[in-house]
């Protein structure tokens, strides 16, 4: 499974377009591999469940059950993004989550990805 920082496409005029993926998104990254995405869903599901904006309400929502099938199927978790270097966001949250739940105690950088270890 691929995970990642979603960045948006950058329209012409420098507005970010959020409904597109921009080529160093990691739904863009993924390639083949199963990744877990929300999409345009976001903005609709944190306005309908009156959730928070930071996206701490709509990660313990969706992110684990994600991550929970993941590796209970014994597939590889990889980043599309280093998950240490961005601060407090869903990236380092999934990261911790593997640590604290699942066992994992490191990362190893291949080439553009950055691999889980246990």
């Amino acid at each position: 499974m691929t995970l990642g920082k979603y960045e948006p496409a950058i329209l012409p005029d420098g507005t970010p377009d959020y409904s597109i993926p921009g080529p160093s998104a990691y739904t863009q990254k993924a390639g083949d591999t199963t990744y877990f995405s929300l999409g345009t869903e976001w903005d609709n599901i944190t306005n309908t469940y009156n959730l928070d904006s930071a996206g701490k309400d709509m990660f313990r929502m969706f992110n684990p059950p994600a991550l929970d099938d993941t590796v209970n199927a014994g597939k590889n978790i990889r980043f599309s993004h280093d998950p240490t270097a961005y601060g407090e966001c869903a990236l380092k949250w999934e990261w911790d989550y593997l640590q604290n739940n699942h066992g994992f105690s490191d990362i190893l950088q291949i080439g553009d990805f950055w691999y889980g270890i246990k």
